[in-house]
C-alpha cells in the first residue's frame, strides 16, 4: 500500500488550527467544518487510502479492520464525505463495489504519492487529519444539534481537558469516568442513528405511528434522556473552573474510600438457609482487617471503591463504572450482565481479578476493556448468546497499550474476535478454549500473546489473525508464542493469518 500523509502536531498547535476553524462562531460544527472544507480540500482526483468502517464492513461481510486503495472522485463538503473509486483492496479476497457514495472524509488517508500531479494532496491530507482529531477525539454529539453553535471558547474548554487527560493532570480514577463518559454519549447517539435508520430503511411516513418498529418511541426517548443526562455530567469536567473544584473533591473521596478495606457482597435477598451459606462463605474468606459491607445496589456498591466485591446472587446488572485495583469473584458463581446499553461490560486498570463468573455480552460490544495495568482472569465464562453476536462486531476482551492479562481456565464463546490484543499489550492464556468466534484472537505488531494448553476451535475466519504494520518482517509474528500442548483449528497453516496493514491509519 502507498505511504500516507501523516502529521505531529503540539496541542497548542491544534488549538489554534482547531480555533481558525471556529473563528466564525457561526452554525453547528459540522456546518463550520463545512466551510473550510470547501476551501481546503481538494474537490475531485487525490488518491487515499480509505480505513473501511466497521459498519461497511458488517454490510460487505469484510473483517475488520480493513484498508483500501482508492480515489476520490467527487466531495460533498456538506457532509464531509467523498465519492472514491477503489483501485485495490488490501486482501485479495475481498470483493467490494468499484465506485462507493458517502465514504465519511475521516476515514481517508490521502497518499504521498499522487497520479495527478496538480493535486495538493499534502493541505487537503492536514485538513483531514484535523477533522479526524476532533471528531475522534474532543467532540460530543451535542456539537451538531441544529440549535448548536460551537463556540471558539468551548473548543478551548474542549482542548484544556483533552491536555490534562493526556499530561497525568487528572487523577487515573477520575480520568476513567471522563473517558467513559464520553464514550457513553456518543454510544447513545450511534444507538439514535440507528433506530433513525431502520425508520428510514422502512420508508415511514409521519402517519404510519402504528407501522414503526417495535418500542421505537420508548428507545428513542431512553436515548435522548440518557444524552441528556450525560451532557449535564459532562458540564463538570468541560468547564474548567468547575472541573478544579469537582477534581478536588473526587480525589479526595476515591482516597478515603481506598484508605479502608472494604468488601462488599452483593446480594439481592433469599432464604434463611441461603443467607447462613452465604454467611460461612464470607467468613472463610474475610480477614479481621477488612469491613464487610452486604449491599443490594451494585452502583451504590462500587461506589465505595471496595478492594473486593462478592456476587452472592445468580444473576446481577452492573453498571457503567470504570474499576481499578478490585477483585470480583462469586458465591457458586454469578452472571453479570450490563443495566442498559454501552459499549462495554466492564473497563478494567491497574491491578483487577476476576473469577468464578459469566460475564454476557448482552447490550454491549466489549465484555472487558482492560487498560494499563494487570488483569487476571480464572473460572471465567464471556459469552454472546444473540443471534447476532458475530455480526455486530461483539467482542470478548480487548487489551489495550500497556494491559498485563492472564487468563486461566477460562471460555470465549460465540464472539466477532475472541480477544484483540493491541500494540504495547500482553496476554497469556493457560487451559481456556475460545470457540465459535469469527477470529479467536486478533493481535498487533508490538503485542504479545502467549497460549498454553489453550484450545482455539470452530472459528468461521481465522483461530489467529496477526496484523504487522509496514515496518515489520513479512508473514512473521514475534510477539506470538504458541505451546506445543495447544490445538489450534485443524492444524492447519491457514488456522493463523498474517497481514500487512498500515500503523499510521490503524
Amino acid at each position: 500500500m502507498p505511504t500516507v500523509h501523516t502529521f505531529s502536531r503540539s496541542d497548542n498547535e491544534i488549538l489554534q488550527e482547531l480555533l481558525r476553524v471556529f473563528s466564525s462562531g457561526r452554525g453547528t460544527a459540522r456546518e463550520q467544518w463545512s466551510m473550510q472544507a470547501e476551501l481546503l480540500v481538494e474537490p475531485v482526483g487525490w488518491d487515499a487510502l480509505w480505513k473501511l468502517s466497521k459498519d461497511f464492513c458488517k454490510k460487505f461481510d469484510v473483517r475488520f479492520p480493513c484498508i483500501a486503495y482508492v480515489t476520490v472522485t467527487s466531495v460533498d463538503f456538506e457532509a464531509l464525505s467523498a465519492c472514491v473509486d477503489v483501485l485495490s483492496v488490501q486482501h485479495e479476497t475481498v470483493s467490494l463495489p468499484e465506485m462507493v457514495e458517502d465514504v465519511p472524509l475521516i476515514e481517508l488517508w490521502p497518499t504521498v504519492k499522487q497520479r495527478e500531479k496538480c493535486i495538493n494532496a499534502a493541505t487537503t491530507a492536514e485538513f483531514i487529519d484535523l477533522l479526524r482529531f476532533y471528531y475522534n477525539d474532543i467532540w460530543m454529539p451535542w456539537d451538531d444539534q441544529d440549535d448548536k453553535v460551537l463556540l471558539p471558547n468551548t473548543i478551548e474548554d474542549r482542548m484544556s481537558l483533552w491536555s490534562d487527560l493526556h499530561n497525568g493532570s487528572i487523577p487515573n480514577c477520575v480520568a476513567r469516568s471522563i473517558t467513559l463518559l464520553r464514550s457513553s454519549a456518543i454510544n447513545a447517539h450511534d444507538k439514535l442513528k440507528e433506530l433513525d435508520s431502520s425508520l428510514c430503511e422502512g420508508d415511514l411516513t409521519d402517519e404510519d405511528d402504528s407501522l414503526l418498529p417495535p418500542n421505537y418511541i420508548s428507545l428513542c426517548a431512553e436515548m435522548n434522556a440518557r444524552l441528556d443526562g450525560l451532557m449535564s455530567k459532562w458540564t463538570l469536567y468541560e468547564n474548567p473552573l468547575i472541573r478544579e473544584q469537582y477534581l478536588a473533591k473526587a480525589k479526595s473521596r476515591w482516597q478515603k474510600n481506598k484508605s479502608k478495606k472494604n468488601v462488599t457482597a452483593l446480594w439481592q435477598g433469599g432464604t434463611i438457609f441461603e443467607f447462613d451459606e452465604i454467611s460461612k462463605f464470607l467468613k472463610s474468606r474475610i480477614t479481621n482487617n477488612q469491613t464487610l459491607t452486604v449491599m443490594v445496589s451494585a452502583e451504590e456498591a462500587l461506589a465505595l471503591e471496595p478492594e473486593e466485591v462478592v456476587i452472592c446472587s445468580k444473576n446481577y446488572e452492573i453498571p457503567e463504572m470504570p474499576l481499578s485495583q478490585i477483585s470480583i469473584c462469586s458465591f457458586n458463581g454469578a452472571t453479570l450482565k450490563a443495566s442498559d446499553m454501552r459499549s462495554c461490560l466492564l473497563m478494567l486498570s491497574e491491578e483487577c481479578r476476576l473469577r468464578q463468573l459469566t460475564l454476557h455480552c448482552a447490550l454491549v460490544n466489549t465484555v472487558l476493556l482492560v487498560r494499563a495495568g494487570e488483569l487476571r482472569l480464572h473460572s471465567c465464562a464471556l459469552a454472546d448468546d444473540t443471534q447476532t453476536a458475530q455480526s455486530n462486531f461483539a467482542q470478548g476482551i480487548v487489551a489495550m497499550a500497556g494491559a498485563k492479562i492472564l487468563i486461566e481456565d477460562c471460555t470465549f464463546e460465540n464472539f466477532y474476535s475472541g480477544i484483540v490484543v493491541h500494540k504495547g499489550a500482553q496476554v497469556e492464556l493457560r487451559n481456556s478454549h475460545l470457540r465459535n468466534c469469527g477470529v479467536g484472537i486478533q493481535m498487533y505488531s508490538g503485542s504479545q500473546v502467549v497460549l498454553n494448553a489453550t484450545t482455539i476451535s470452530d472459528c468461521s475466519e481465522q483461530c489467529v489473525r496477526c496484523e504487522l504494520d509496514s515496518e515489520a518482517k513479512r508473514n512473521e509474528m514475534e510477539g506470538l508464542q504458541i505451546m506445543p500442548n495447544c490445538k489450534i483449528g485443524s492444524g492447519m497453516k491457514e488456522d493463523i493469518l498474517i497481514v500487512q496493514q498500515d500503523a499510521s491509519i490503524l
